[in-house]
């Protein structure tokens, strides 16, 4: 222990608790990084809000705050208080949730994301199911890949994420990691594709065709640059760059062009006359599933969703 430290009096967590209404007003001050901005948000006075800061600094005798000229920045008792009031702001979220679930019939909101992986194949189904059972809920979806879910599922601001799990070095300890299923990264292209009438495709017959890349899809470009790269052949440039899938899929239908896109749309891809092309070797496989903070069980929503999403997986295996 750092004896320059002295620990805090046994009191200040109870007199916390009773001032448990001012960690609400630090964490807008903490997010919005001054006065006057939180002021404006909470509809206080600055001078009020000024007040309630120090109340809450003298409660836990530590200044939470640095006061610049620019404003005003976390220090480090700072930072260490917004990581567990934002948890303590989430948990409150959930028992809201969960109180509102009794009192108007299940009602609420899941905010889920998902990868393409999930997207377009097995969520819609899911979605539909919850919705037919819990028809009060309400479901947001963010189409995007981990590197942006992610942070917004540790934040709070995501319930479920539904994509490629990270390896467990990276993981966070607050979050619930479900595996569901292995995906394979496979190459599409048109049925009508000259590619499709050779038993065998090598990485040197890809290279003269027109490829889609996929621009969040970043694990995917590096796996098919290492696909190439054992051919010894440089990785195709992109033709086109796009966010959207169905843009993909209506340019493949064109005769040409190819995509690395998931094995969960094998379906949905035969469905626009795509099949994936026999490569010669594979571009790789990840482990997909279900990301959560376990609170969330505690939601009829999540837990109705969740099994449809279990079952749909029973279904195809």
């Amino acid at each position: 222990m750092n004896e320059s430290v002295p620990p805090f009096p046994a009191q200040v967590p109870s007199r916390l608790m009773r001032r448990a209404h001012l960690l609400g007003d630090f964490l807008v001050v903490a997010n919005s990084g001054g006065i006057r901005q939180a002021a404006d948000k909470l509809h206080l006075s600055q001078s009020a809000l000024t007040r309630r800061i120090q109340d809450l600094e003298t409660t836990l005798e530590a200044e939470l705050f640095e006061r610049t000229a620019r404003g005003m920045t976390l220090t480090p008792f700072g930072e260490a208080l917004l990581h567990h009031a934002s948890i303590i702001a989430l948990t409150c979220k959930y028992a809201l949730a969960e109180l509102g679930d009794l009192r108007e019939g299940e009602a609420g909101e899941l905010h889920i994301a998902a990868g393409p992986a999930w997207a377009y194949a097995l969520l819609p189904d899911a979605i539909a199911h919850l919705q037919a059972v819990h028809p009060k809920v309400r479901v947001t979806l963010i189409n995007q890949l981990n590197d942006s879910t992610l942070p917004l599922l540790s934040s709070g601001r995501l319930d479920v994420v539904l994509g490629g799990l990270p390896p467990p070095k990276l993981r966070d300890p607050q979050i619930a990691y479900e595996p569901l299923l292995t995906v394979e990264h496979l190459v599409y292209a048109h049925e009508s594709h000259p590619l499709h009438q050779r038993e065998q495709v090598r990485a040197a017959d890809l290279v003269a065709f027109p490829w889609i890349w996929f621009i969040e899809a970043v694990a995917a470009r590096d796996l098919v640059k290492k696909y190439f790269q054992r051919a010894r052949l440089p990785m195709p440039a992109a033709a086109v760059e796009t966010s959207a899938v169905q843009l993909g899929f209506r340019l493949m239908q064109h005769g040409r062009h190819v995509m690395v896109l998931p094995s969960t749309l094998r379906e949905i891809g035969a469905g626009h006359g795509l099949r994936p092309l026999k490569l010669q070797g594979t571009l790789g496989r990840f482990t997909s599933g279900m990301m959560y903070r376990p609170s969330v069980r505690r939601l009829k929503a999540f837990e109705v969703f969740r099994g449809a999403i279990l079952e749909a997986l029973c279904a195809e295996h």
